[in-house]
């Protein structure tokens, strides 16, 4: 019983937070949106272009001026997403992207750096790993974009580099046999995830 008090007093304190976050109405006053509690009280002056509805983690994703941001009920900035389709990443495995300095990492439900971003580029997770690079660079392709240049390797969920970032492409990953087809010049190898 004494293990359960001080885990029953943290969710004690978290709980209303996040229930309060949640409550947390968006509205439009002169083009620009704001939050509002449930008895009509401003909490977030209108400032925004637009914004999304506060997560079930009590943070939502804001546009303003061009940049969109993660913010707090509180409204402190906590971070820019990686922006994909118009808006902030989808999360892929639980993770979506930030950039900070115009590098790449990634983020939690709850906007938390969990990945510090020290990639030029990285995929989105798909089966644990993400295909990350450095020295690589966006180039427009009409209204899309295409990765080029670099090297390239794979990292983790825990953002433990397994498959080291010096290879020109990473061409398939295989989970069972724990190993990466990658190139290197002309060659082709498989190597083992670490």
């Amino acid at each position: 019983m004494k293990r359960l008090l001080p885990t029953m007093f943290v969710f004690a304190i978290l709980l209303p937070s996040l229930s309060y976050a949640q409550s947390l109405i968006s509205f439009e006053k002169n083009d620009l949106y704001g939050f509002k509690n449930k008895k009509g009280k401003v909490v977030i002056t209108p400032q925004y272009t637009l914004v999304n509805d506060f997560n079930e983690k009590g943070v939502a994703f804001v546009l303003n001026k061009n940049e969109w941001a993660c913010i707090d009920s509180n409204n402190k900035y906590l971070l820019s997403p990686f922006i994909f389709d118009n808006g902030p990443d989808y999360a892929s495995e639980g993770l979506a992207r930030f950039v900070e300095n115009k590098k790449i990492g990634f983020f939690d439900s709850a906007c938390k750096k969990t990945i510090k971003a020290e990639y030029d580029f990285a995929n989105p997770f798909e089966n644990q790993f993400s295909i990350v690079c450095n020295g690589c660079a966006s180039v427009k392709d009409g209204e899309h974009s295409t990765i080029q240049g670099g090297k390239y390797g794979v990292i983790n969920k825990k953002g433990k580099v397994v498959v080291s970032i010096e290879f020109d492409s990473i061409v398939s990953i295989d989970i069972r046999k724990k190993t990466a087809t990658v190139t290197k010049g002309n060659s082709k190898q498989e190597v083992k995830l670490q």
